[in-house]
């Protein structure tokens, strides 16, 4: 027995090690997604270069035309063109629209793998809307806050992605046959890795510094810095909420996991998160 856990502690090890290890830039955004943020990050944001970045991605312009064409945009005249779509959706929403679209399509040919990948991404697209839609009721309460309801559904998009490049890495373990199905050390791995690798990603990659610390500030006991408080707070507000979802634990008034919910929620001034957890709720489903 003790035998046993030694080798499994042993392996854990070594697996680290060799995630540590590997190159940090295994493709784990979508090229088209990188480009459109590199060209606001550069304040170059040119409505025709990204059109031609749109087209190269049939599957990408889809998305685009469907979302800009949705019931939220129902009344205003049926887009039909990309140009027209990103003018309608702005330079923002073009941006996450592409990020959501890569990592939806993050896949693999090992099963097990492929059942973490679309957990792993129901999660993070449960906590990008559920955490940008309560930024616009706050920003309703109070059009003063600083918080803006797209830059935290990228940040609710992006909280866990040290898993999805952790997920890619060791799919390429097992296609080395270095990791086997009765390897029971994943969980362990995306627990104990997913931010510093997640951190490090993203500065590989460019990604602006507001989404970086929202990693690395996602996890942790001193989260409030003074600096984007309300972003951290309604991504990590939504992250426990979709956790008490899948648990089938009912957020109420006053249930018990409001004690958990208890910074967040005096940061963020609510007391009921019903609404909330409905929205999740109905995402999960």
């Amino acid at each position: 027995m003790l035998g046993a856990m030694k080798k499994t502690v042993d392996k854990k090890g070594i697996i680290k090690k060799l995630l540590l290890l590997q190159p940090i830039d295994i493709p784990v955004f979508h090229e088209v997604a990188l480009r459109l943020q590199q060209m606001m990050n550069d304040n170059s944001y040119r409505i025709e270069e990204a059109i031609i970045l749109v087209n190269e991605d049939t599957a990408l312009a889809s998305v685009m035309l469907r979302h800009a064409n949705t019931t939220y945009n129902s009344g205003k005249a049926p887009i039909t063109t990309i140009k027209n779509a990103i003018v309608r959706l702005g330079s923002q929403q073009i941006v996450n629209l592409a990020f959501t679209a890569s990592m939806a399509n993050s896949k693999s040919d090992n099963p097990l793998i492929n059942t973490y990948f679309k957990k792993l991404w129901h999660h993070s697209h449960a906590v990008a809307i559920a955490s940008s839609w309560l930024a616009v009721e706050l920003r309703h309460d109070n059009i003063s806050l600083d918080i803006n309801p797209d830059e935290v559904y990228l940040a609710g998009l992006f909280h866990d992605i040290g898993k999805l490049y952790l997920l890619k890495s060791i799919d390429r373990l097992y296609s080395y046959g270095i990791l086997h199905d009765d390897d029971n050390i994943i969980d362990d791995i995306l627990d104990e890795l997913n931010i510093p690798l997640g951190v490090k990603v993203m500065q590989h990659w460019n990604i602006p510094e507001i989404y970086i610390k929202s990693v690395e500030r996602h996890a942790a006991d001193d989260w409030k810095c003074g600096t984007n408080d309300y972003l951290v707070a309604a991504v990590r507000l939504a992250c426990k909420i979709h956790d008490y979802v899948l648990d089938g634990q009912e957020v109420t008034k006053d249930c018990e996991a409001l004690e958990v919910l208890e910074d967040e929620l005096s940061l963020l001034d609510i007391s009921d998160v019903s609404n909330v957890y409905h929205i999740v709720k109905a995402i999960a489903e």
